[in-house]
């Protein structure tokens, strides 16, 4: 994510700023808060600048959106999406009103909404977006990183509805679109060969998939912490496929380290409820039914607090772990469950 400057920014000295310019400074201090990793002080010196922008009328409208999207970045950082989701539902509406619909700054403002919609279980919602948002970026964004983002949602949620094949096109696309924006190691670029690898996962060719996880987690590995969040989903994917091709040692080393990163970088970070999964779906296949049922419940409870509807991703983990309930001879519990995901999957 590139932090959004409101405004002209310019050398200041503390001592003489109008109001315009120290709201323009704290977001610009947040913004370096937060590439440091430093959120909740980011997040303080966005909610000033937004007190500021507040305080200065109509007219700063477009100001108050861009610090809201910065301090919704910062707060799905720390895994805060539900409130996340609101920021920028309030920070789109300001800037649809400020700058139109069309603007960059609108369409990055639906990216990230979509975004946090589809971690949140909702890619119903986040496909719609996305689907207001191409066709503006193919006319006005063709080449740039915002369509890479777009095209990438779209391929996830082909993805979740089993149509993996359709998903690959648009995923090369978005990787061919973000090296030719962001350049061969950016951020962006990494995003974007993480999904290629997951498209690739879930066609079953491992074999294609796992060198560019890997590559997507050495170019995050040059820019962000070893626990963040990227990186540990990333370690956990390849623990799928290590999985998959029966190194069970290799993915357990895997998706232990990619579960223990976020405990410690992130317990409320829904990333952890998909690497607890994963952890699951090992030792179902370990038989150390216990410890599954451990990681599925974890997943379980993290999802049913962080997430506002009911999706497909909880439904799968409740039939995973009524799956496991059986295992263990806990046959009520096990239909209740399973019942519960049948549910979950009839509402949609």
């Amino acid at each position: 994510m590139k932090w959004i400057l409101v405004g002209l920014l310019t050398a200041l000295t503390a001592a003489a700023q109008t109001p315009v310019e120290t709201a323009q400074t704290l977001n610009t201090e947040g913004n370096r808060v937060a590439e440091s990793g430093n959120y909740p002080e980011a997040q303080r010196l966005y909610m000033e600048a937004i007190g500021i922008w507040r305080s200065l009328g109509p007219a700063y409208e477009a100001h108050t959106a861009g610090t809201l999207l910065n301090l919704a970045v910062a707060m799905t950082d720390q895994g805060q999406r539900a409130v996340a989701a609101k920021v920028l539902e309030e920070a789109l509406a300001l800037h649809r009103h400020s700058l139109g619909a069309q603007h960059y700054r609108t369409i990055s403002n639906l990216n990230v909404l979509a975004n946090n919609y589809l971690m949140m279980g909702d890619p119903d919602r986040a496909e719609a977006i996305y689907q207001e948002t191409l066709p503006i970026e193919r006319e006005l964004y063709p080449d740039d990183v915002q369509t890479a983002r777009t095209l990438e949602g779209l391929a996830y949620g082909l993805v979740r509805r089993g149509r993996s094949p359709e998903a690959l096109p648009l995923a090369e696309e978005a990787l061919r679109i973000a090296i030719r924006s962001s350049g061969e190691e950016s951020l962006d670029t990494a995003l974007a060969y993480s999904s290629v690898a997951e498209v690739y996962r879930t066609t079953g060719s491992g074999v294609r998939a796992l060198p560019l996880y890997r590559r997507a987690r050495a170019l995050y590995l040059k820019q962000l912490a070893p626990d963040h969040p990227r990186v540990a989903t990333l370690l956990s994917q390849e623990g799928l496929i290590l999985m998959q091709d029966g190194k069970l040692a290799l993915a357990e080393q895997s998706m232990s380290q990619a579960v223990k990163s976020l405990r410690n970088s992130c317990p409320a970070c829904l990333e952890l409820s998909v690497v607890e999964s994963n952890l699951g779906l090992l030792r179902v296949r370990q038989k150390r039914y216990r410890e599954a049922d451990e990681a599925y419940s974890a997943a379980i409870e993290l999802r049913e607090k962080f997430t506002a509807n009911a999706g497909p991703e909880l439904a799968d983990s409740l039939q995973s772990l009524a799956e496991v309930r059986e295992k263990e001879h806990l046959f009520d519990d096990a239909a209740r469950l399973s019942t519960r995901a049948q549910m979950i999957r009839g509402y949609r």
